[in-house]
Order: structure tokens, then C-alpha cells, then sequence
């Protein structure tokens, strides 16, 4: 464990994209980190260590006199949600999730919304944990393992993965496509040693609801999260958590999420940073979004050494919370926003400014 680090210090942890391990962070107009691993775009995991390390070393310096000009606020409390009538069967049900409900000008997604169905009996999984079947479904399951999906069209819906022994609870892994996640609770029940729920490209994951692990999502190429809730991550003092991740790809959606970030180490609510390859075609719209550094990094800073650029970028109708910051984040709800993106109708969700335009 390295020393801590104020929230205000942005890094990006590993990474699988398209089946390629890759990382970054930002430091801004700083090259010599990307160096440590030449121009490869599938960097070794002795690779990856080394560019983290001295991004760290870096950002140690820069902020070791910084500290956040706005306080983290205790989360609020939720009131207890009534008991559900137990089920016949002896599985237990999806876990119950701390968070208050999302608020907005919108119906956002919650606990209420996503996750596994009232009313669906989960039975125990004792299917493979590799996947090598093209068009495997699993349906009604509790899932006690990790998921690593090596075939195409596989869907998993109705079903709760709940390991705490996870690096990825689910890894879309080989370049494969069609997966498929829908109504599906990820709980990383807490685990300090793991990354994501959900990493890799070629994936959909629809009312998901994703909590208790370091990030919600890593993201590459052709990825759709939707109607997804992502809450109640877990941090360490240098954890830097962000919702959800991109450090390239293409055909990106994040449309209609509860994206809620409460913890005083996390980086963001949604990261994009071109960083190991370019990004474009990426939209993020409606999505009710608080918390990090900055709640949204939206592409790529010039001079930061990454592969970008990104390009092809919309960001429109969302709303952002002041729930955990005065700005929705501790410095602001946007940045890295370039004059090509297409950038519109992003509002405040509460606050003194509710309802108006955010800038």
C-alpha cells in the first residue's frame, strides 16, 4: 500500500480493453510516465507496475500540499427498507444496499429498478467459471465465483455475483462480443484487493446494479451501461475509484445511470481518458452523476501523454448531484472537454442552482 493521497490526485488503475491489459493516470503535460512503456499498446504487467508507480511518485509531489477546498459530508443515511418475505427456497437474496435513493428531474435508477427482479427465486450456479459456449445462458442464478466469458453471445440475467475473492467479477475477455448482463446485482462484498465489476469491450449491461467493489466498470470498445445503478464503492486512502472507466475504444453508450461516488479517495463518477488509444464515438446522456475529483473526465487532455486523441464525444442531458461536493465534485462537475465535443443540456440535480445549466 503506498501512502495516501487527497482525493484531488487522478490515477487510473489497470485495465482489460479489447482483451489488452493496459493503465494510465493523469498527470497533466507529463510524458515521462508513458515512456516507462514505449509505444506497445499491450503493455506487460511489469509494465503496468512501473507506469503506475511513477505516476504516483509524480502526483505525490505535485499535491502534497493540496487538500480539497470543500469537505466530504457524511453519506446520508438510508431508512431501512421493509423486509421482504422469505422465500421458500434456502439461496439468499440479493443483498440490500445502503445508499438513499437517486433524486433528480428524472426517474433514475435505483435498487427499486435494477438488480435482480422481485419476486425471481435464485437457485446455486455450478456451471464452469470460464465460458467457452457461444450463446450460454444463465438464468436464476446465485453466483459465488468469478466469470471469466471467452465465447460469443453469452447472456447472464436475473442472477446475483456475490465473491469478494474477485480481481474482475466479470471479465468479457478474447475480444469476444454479445455479452449480455441484464438484471443482474454485482456485489464485490467489500473486497479491497480487486478492481471492477465488469471489464472488457463487446458487453451490454442493462439494470445492473453494482456496488462494494474498488470501480464499477472498465470499458472498451462496443460497451452499452444502461439503466444501471453504481453505488457504494469501496475505498482505501489511494483507491481512486471511478464509476465507470474508458482509456480507449469506440462506440461507447452510458445512457441512463445512477452514478453515485460517495468516497473521499475516489477520482470520478465516469473517466475517460485516451490515454492507451484513442476514443471516439462515446456518448453519455441522462445519467444522474456526484462525486470524485472531477464527476466527469470526458476525453483527453493535450499534452498528457496519452495516445488520444478522443473525438466523436457527446455529453449531453445529465444531471449532476451536489449530494457529496458543493460542485458535484471536489473541483467541478466537467472536465477535459474539447471544442469539437457536442456538449448541451447538462443540468444540476439539487442544490441552490437546481434545475440550471451546468457550465
Amino acid at each position: 500500500m503506498r501512502r495516501p493521497l487527497t482525493v484531488l490526485v487522478f490515477l487510473v488503475l489497470a485495465a482489460l480493453l479489447g482483451g489488452s491489459l493496459a493503465a494510465g493516470a493523469a498527470t497533466p503535460n507529463d510524458t515521462t510516465c508513458r515512456k516507462v512503456v514505449g509505444s506497445t499498446k499491450s503493455p506487460s504487467h511489469a509494465d503496468l507496475l512501473k507506469y503506475s508507480a511513477c505516476r504516483f511518485d509524480k502526483l505525490d509531489a505535485q499535491v502534497a500540499a493540496l487538500s480539497p477546498s470543500t469537505s466530504l459530508p457524511p453519506a446520508p443515511s438510508a431508512s431501512p427498507s421493509p423486509s421482504s418475505t422469505p422465500s421458500p427456497s434456502s439461496t439468499p437474496s440479493p443483498s440490500a444496499t445502503a445508499s438513499p435513493n437517486p433524486t433528480g428531474g428524472d426517474d433514475f435508477p435505483s435498487a427499486s429498478s435494477t438488480g435482480v427482479p422481485s419476486g425471481v427465486t435464485l437457485s446455486a450456479y455450478t456451471g464452469p467459471a470460464t465460458i467457452t459456449t457461444a450463446g450460454t445462458v444463465i438464468d436464476g442464478k446465485r453466483i459465488t465465483t468469478c466469470i471469466e466469458v471467452k465465447a460469443n453471445d453469452v447472456t447472464i440475467r436475473n442472477s446475483l455475483i456475490q465473491s469478494k475473492n474477485c480481481f474482475f467479477n466479470v471479465l468479457a475477455a478474447n475480444g469476444n462480443t454479445g455479452l449480455q448482463l441484464v438484471d443482474v446485482e454485482i456485489d464485490g462484498q467489500g473486497n479491497t484487493n480487486g478492481d471492477s465489476a465488469v471489464n472488457g469491450a463487446g458487453y451490454t449491461c442493462l439494470r445492473c446494479d453494482v456496488h462494494g467493489t474498488i470501480d464499477g466498470f472498465k470499458v472498451g470498445s462496443n460497451v452499452v451501461i444502461q439503466d444501471s445503478y453504481i453505488h457504494d464503492l469501496v475505498g482505501t486512502n489511494d483507491s481512486h475509484n471511478d464509476g465507470l472507466q474508458v482509456l480507449a475504444g469506440s462506440h461507447i453508450k452510458i445512457v441512463h445511470n445512477s452514478i453515485l461516488i460517495g468516497l473521499k479517495s475516489a477520482t470520478s463518477g465516469i473517466l475517460a481518458k485516451a490515454d492507451f488509444g484513442p476514443i471516439s464515438d462515446l456518448v453519455i446522456e441522462r445519467n444522474l452523476v456526484a462525486g470524485g475529483a472531477w464527476t466527469i473526465y470526458a476525453g483527453s487532455e493535450e499534452g498528457n501523454g496519452g495516445d488520444g486523441p478522443a473525438a466523436g464525444v457527446t455529453v449531453k442531458d445529465n444531471q449532476f448531484s451536489t449530494r457529496y461536493f458543493a460542485k458535484a465534485g471536489a473541483f467541478g462537475p466537467l472536465t477535459d472537454l474539447m471544442p469539437s465535443y457536442t456538449v448541451s443540456g447538462n443540468t444540476w440535480a439539487d442544490g441552490p442552482s437546481k434545475g440550471r445549466t451546468v457550465s
